[in-house]
C-alpha cells in the first residue's frame, strides 16, 4: 500500500485537500482519500510539492493521423485543412503510420493521460491499442452524405467494431459529411448496445452555411473531392439543428470544437439531448481555424465539458495540460478546479470509464502531480508528471 500527499489533492468529488492523503495499492486501485482535519492518526507518507490529481482523460483524438504532425499549413480553414489532410494522409506507409502512433501514446503517457476517445477511420491503431498501454474507446468514424449507401457504409464501420480492441462504437464524422438516414442507424446502434457517441460540431462557420444555402467553402470541398451531391437540399437550418435529432437523446454524445455555437445551439441542444457533452480542443481550433469557442456561453449554461487534444494533424503536441493552459489563458475566469474536473471526471464519465476521473474508493484513475501551480489558477511554468 502507498500512501501519496502533497499541498493539495485533488479530486471532482472533494475539490481541493490540503495536505490530503491518497490511499492506493500497486495495482492502482484507490482506498481513500483522508483528509487531515477529519483523521485523527496519520499514516507517514510520500510527499509531493504542487498538486495531486487523478489522470487526465483525452476526449478527441485522431491517434491514426500522427505521422501527419507538422505537414499541415496552419490557419487555412477547416476546408483548406481538409484538402492538405486528403492529399497527405496516405503518402505514408503503413510501419510509418503505426511508428508515429507509438511515439504519440508515448507522449500521451508522458503527459499523464490515462484514457483517450479516439477516432479511427482504418486499423491502423489496433495493434496498439491492443498493448492496453492507454484505456481508449475508439469511434469507428463513418462518412457518407449520400443517403442510398447509409446501409453499406454502416456495415463496413461495423465489421471494423468487431477487429477493435478494447471498447468501440461506431459515430458520425458531423453534420455535413453523413445522410440523415446514416445518422440514424448509427444512433440505433449505439442505442442497442448502451454505449457513447461523439461527432464533430460547428468546427467552421461554412457547415451551417452549407445547411442554410447548399453553397460555400463545404460545397467547394464535395466539389474538390470529385463528388457528386446534387442529391442534397439544404434544410434552412444550421448544422447542429439539422441533424441531430437523428442521433438518440439518452446515450452520452460528445460534441467536438464548437467553436461557432451560440447561445440558442446550446439551449436547444441540451433541451434535446439528456446526456451531452461539449469538448473543447482549443489548441487544434487555432491551429487550423485561428478562432475558439465562446467558452463563457458554456460556463453560463452550466453544461458539462470535456477535453481532447484532437490529432498531431492539428496540434503541436498532446497534452491536456496544454490544452487547459490555452482555454485559461484566453477565459481566466474559469476556475483551475473547474478546468480540472473537465479534463478527468467529466472525461471519464462521457467515455463510460467509471473507474477512472476521480479519487473515489475501488476506482484505479491514476495518478499526476502538478508543479508550479497554486488552486487558484496554471501558468506557462505549470507541469505534470506521471506518478501512478
Amino acid at each position: 500500500m502507498r500512501f501519496l500527499t502533497s499541498n493539495y489533492v485533488f479530486s471532482a468529488h472533494t475539490g481541493f485537500v490540503p495536505n490530503g492523503i491518497l490511499v492506493i495499492d500497486e495495482a492502482g486501485v484507490v482506498h481513500d482519500l483522508l483528509d487531515p482535519l477529519k483523521v485523527s492518526q496519520l499514516p507517514a507518507a510520500e510527499k509531493f510539492e504542487g498538486i495531486l490529481c487523478p489522470g487526465f482523460i483525452n476526449s478527441h483524438c485522431h491517434i491514426e493521423l500522427s505521422h501527419l504532425k507538422g505537414q499541415i499549413s496552419k490557419h487555412k480553414g477547416f476546408v483548406g485543412f481538409a484538402k492538405e489532410l486528403t492529399e497527405y494522409r496516405s503518402n505514408a506507409t503503413h510501419q510509418q503510420i503505426v511508428d508515429a502512433i507509438v511515439l504519440a501514446e508515448d507522449e500521451m503517457l508522458r503527459n499523464g493521460i490515462v484514457a483517450v476517445g479516439d477516432i479511427s477511420n482504418g486499423i491502423d491503431s489496433f495493434e496498439d491499442k491492443s498493448k492496453k498501454r492507454l484505456r481508449y474507446h475508439t469511434f469507428i468514424e463513418l462518412l457518407s452524405l449520400n443517403p442510398k449507401m447509409a446501409e453499406k457504409v454502416l456495415e463496413v464501420g461495423l465489421f471494423l467494431k468487431t477487429d477493435c480492441p478494447q471498447t468501440a462504437s461506431v459515430a458520425p464524422h458531423a453534420a455535413y459529411s453523413v445522410s440523415t438516414e446514416l445518422m440514424e442507424l448509427i444512433g440505433n446502434s449505439a442505442h442497442r448496445e448502451l454505449l457513447p457517441l461523439t461527432m464533430h460540431n460547428q468546427e467552421s462557420i461554412s457547415e451551417s452555411e452549407f445547411f442554410i444555402t447548399g453553397k460555400g467553402p463545404v460545397r467547394d470541398l464535395y466539389d474538390f473531392l470529385g463528388l457528386d451531391i446534387s442529391f442534397f437540399k439544404p434544410t434552412g437550418l444550421n448544422s447542429l439543428r439539422s441533424k441531430l435529432k437523428s442521433l438518440p437523446y439518452d446515450r452520452n454524445l460528445i460534441l467536438v470544437h464548437n467553436t461557432f455555437t451560440s447561445a440558442s445551439d446550446i439551449q436547444w441542444a441540451e433541451y434535446y439531448s439528456k446526456q451531452l457533452y461539449w469538448c473543447f480542443c482549443p489548441n487544434a481550433n487555432l491551429y487550423i481555424e485561428n478562432n475558439l469557442p465562446d467558452y463563457k456561453l458554456f460556463l453560463d449554461a452550466k453544461v458539462k465539458i470535456v477535453i481532447g487534444t484532437d490529432s498531431l494533424a492539428s496540434n503541436a503536441g498532446l497534452s491536456i495540460l496544454d490544452e487547459l493552459k490555452t482555454i485559461s489563458k484566453h477565459c481566466p475566469q474559469i476556475s483551475f478546479e473547474e478546468l480540472l474536473t473537465w479534463a478527468t471526471k467529466n472525461g471519464a464519465e462521457a467515455l463510460q470509464f467509471s473507474d477512472f476521473g476521480t479519487f473515489e474508493k475501488n476506482k484505479i484513475p491514476g495518478v499526476n502531480l502538478l508543479s508550479c501551480v497554486t488552486t487558484e489558477n496554471i501558468g506557462d511554468d505549470t507541469s505534470v508528471t506521471k506518478i501512478i
